[in-house]
């Protein structure tokens, strides 16, 4: 043991005495082991935060669609009905809707015209969004029954129509393919204004939620029958059993069970796709990152040897007192060692702080729940790479000097 504190202490010795040569060599390491946890600890905090608004804004609901391809034969329409009988006949449904939603619309108020993004459903559609009202109240059935031309807004809308969330009661007027119609602002729901919503929203300066029973009366749509409609969750635990009993419900109802007449669609399964995705990325970013311990070993590897040629007279020395082979060489392998374990830990402190700080700055342009994911099994994985690049890397440089002929070695200038 009191050997191996004293190549220690040769190694860093030798360390200090060429800072600027060793801090180089140690260069290679530190960006190769900062990159991997820089990468894996941004992408572990960018997938939790991304998956996990995602899955707050729509990992509830599930989409049934009629894809109706004249081939088959069959033409599949929805109606209320089959709304009604999913909310009787599933457990842990809260809701269902037909869906519409218009990016092209505009809005006005004594405040100027603004882009709106209209969305039409029944009192379900209050789920779509999981953002809760904060004032007035959402609109109910008896509103879609009677064709109410009510709405409810964001926060931010109220805003920017009329400079103050207190809005209740005023109006609202929406132009929409050329036909103006004015709307009583009974609601106003808090904002949501996360990066995740912009994926799965339509944005807009002015959001307005709207019974679907107006986009007939005032616009001329169709709304009685459609080929799209939403199933809400009380959880997304339930998604896959109630995507499963609805599906059976309507197969049977529309007698195309076994025919794919109908699909499915959880947003659940879209969150998933998005999650593997960017640990396809994560994968990939380290594998290069991985490059640079490689050519950081091999810059080990390189300096190792300098410092062998260098030293020659002193290992000639050492051989003619009785060192022994085996002494040398670990003298040596325990530099390259050295160097790169010191490379490594300030690799590992860098990349900490790094991925803290970029995780800091993406969640300060908007995308909420986004924090470094430190994985303790990647930073004692890197350590014990960077280790084993050293031992590696330091093997031929301590070999060559250990095999050194003391006679060659005192000669040598």
């Amino acid at each position: 043991m009191t050997r191996i504190w004293e190549y220690i202490k040769i190694a860093l010795k030798n360390i200090q005495s060429n800072k600027g040569r060793s801090f180089l060599t140690m260069l290679g390491i530190i960006i190769g082991i900062s990159s991997v946890i820089l990468i894996v600890s941004t992408g572990e905090g960018v997938k939790e935060g991304v998956s996990g608004s995602l899955d707050d804004l729509v990992g509830g609901y599930i989409e049934f669609y009629a894809p109706n391809n004249p081939e088959s034969g069959e033409y599949i329409e929805f109606t209320d009905a089959d709304l009604d009988m999913v909310i009787e006949k599933v457990d842990h449904v809260k809701g269902a809707t037909d869906f519409w939603m218009f990016s092209n619309a505009t809005a006005q108020s004594n405040k100027g015209t603004f882009k709106a993004a209209p969305t039409f459903g029944n009192e379900s559609l209050q789920f779509y969004n999981t953002a809760p009202i904060v004032k007035g109240r959402y609109f109910t059935k008896s509103d879609c029954q009677k064709g109410n031309k009510v709405c409810v807004i964001t926060e931010k809308s109220a805003k920017k129509l009329f400079g103050s969330t207190d809005v209740l009661g005023m109006t609202v007027s929406m132009n929409l393919y050329g036909i103006t119609q004015d709307y009583t602002i009974i609601g106003i729901r808090k904002d949501n204004d996360s990066a995740a919503k912009s994926m799965v929203f339509a944005t807009a300066d002015v959001e307005l939620e709207i019974p679907i029973t107006v986009l007939e009366a005032v616009y001329g749509y169709y709304t009685e029958k459609f080929t799209m409609f939403y199933v809400f969750c009380d959880s997304t635990e339930y998604v896959d059993t109630v995507s499963e009993q609805v599906m059976n419900l309507l197969e049977a109802r529309y007698n195309v069970r076994g025919k794919e007449a109908i699909e499915v669609r959880d947003m659940a399964s879209s969150v998933d796709m998005i999650t593997d995705v960017l640990n396809y990325v994560t994968v990939f970013v380290v594998l290069v990152a991985a490059i640079a311990l490689v050519v950081g070993g091999i810059g080990v590897m390189n300096i190792m040897l300098v410092s062998v040629t260098e030293r020659t007279k002193e290992i000639g020395i050492r051989k003619a007192l009785g060192a022994k082979t085996g002494s040398i060489m670990f003298q040596f392998l325990m530099e390259a060692v050295i160097i790169t374990l010191i490379g490594g830990l300030l690799g590992i402190l860098i990349g900490i702080l790094g991925a803290k700080g970029i995780c800091s700055i993406i969640a300060m342009l908007g995308m909420d729940g986004v924090t470094a994911r430190i994985n303790p099994v990647v930073v004692l994985g890197a350590t014990a790479f960077s280790s084993m690049v050293g031992i590696f890397f330091g093997i031929y440089p301590a070999k060559k000097a250990a095999r050194l002929s003391p006679i060659e070695a005192l000669r040598h200038e």
